[in-house]
């Protein structure tokens, strides 16, 4: 099982993308979308520049063993919703062995768990708090379809003319990001009022028209792909 663009959308949004390479606070080369190493062979160093395209590739890269830890757990037949929160999970954390209790807990006591990782250093992190918030959101959204795109243009393409009174997964997606950047909105795939302030108000404070359509323009700064 692989991790779904909608995840991959998750997953970028917290970890953000650099494209120049910079030492993490562990002193660690570092680059794109936390990746360290090697790019095409070449040790990461100063200096080092990469594209947006190139980042995604590493991202994808470095989900692989993630993805083969939380499929280890085949006892639980995650859906895909579940499965790519975990990806997000495990990419930040390294393990969903903890949390999992090795395979004992209940659904129900994995999501509740989930918010309990929220701390670096001993302190609670607001960035790790809505981190957590919306890996629980997406891992209690139940699957309504199957499809799950090969393409992160095909996820962004179905996601560009969102506005109030589209309804679906779609605007599910689009909820989940304004979530991820702190606003009070439910996923629940309906496009109303209150998801329509919200995406005005993350509009205005970006810079953006504050038209409350998500569009093209909209996406990309939310995604880091404008």
């Amino acid at each position: 099982m692989k991790i779904s663009d909608n995840g991959l959308a998750l997953l970028r949004q917290f970890e953000g993308c650099r494209l120049t390479a910079y030492k993490c606070p562990a002193g660690v080369w570092t680059i794109g979308y936390g990746h360290t190493g090697t790019v095409d062979g070449v040790k990461i160093g100063k200096g080092m520049k990469i594209t947006k395209d190139k980042a995604t590739e590493l991202l994808r890269s470095d989900c692989a063993r993630f993805e083969a830890h939380v499929s280890k757990y085949v006892g639980y037949q995650w859906n895909q919703n579940e499965f790519d929160a975990l990806v997000s999970f495990t990419y930040n954390v390294g393990s969903i062995a903890q949390l999992t209790a090795n395979g004992k807990r209940s659904r129900a006591e994995i999501a509740g768990a989930m918010l309990r990782y929220n701390k670096a250093g001993g302190k609670v992190l607001a960035g790790l708090t809505r981190r957590r918030q919306a890996e629980r959101e997406l891992f209690l959204t139940p699957c309504r379809t199957a499809t799950t795109p090969d393409r992160e243009e095909e996820f962004e393409m179905t996601l560009k003319t969102l506005k109030r009174g589209s309804k679906g997964d779609p605007v599910r997606g689009l909820q989940r990001l304004l979530k991820g950047y702190g606003y009070s909105v439910s996923a629940d795939g309906d496009f109303g009022p209150a998801t329509e302030r919200a995406l005005k108000d993350f509009q205005e404070t970006h810079k953006l028209a504050d038209d409350g359509v998500a569009g093209e323009k909209t996406f990309g700064e939310m995604l880091g792909v404008g």
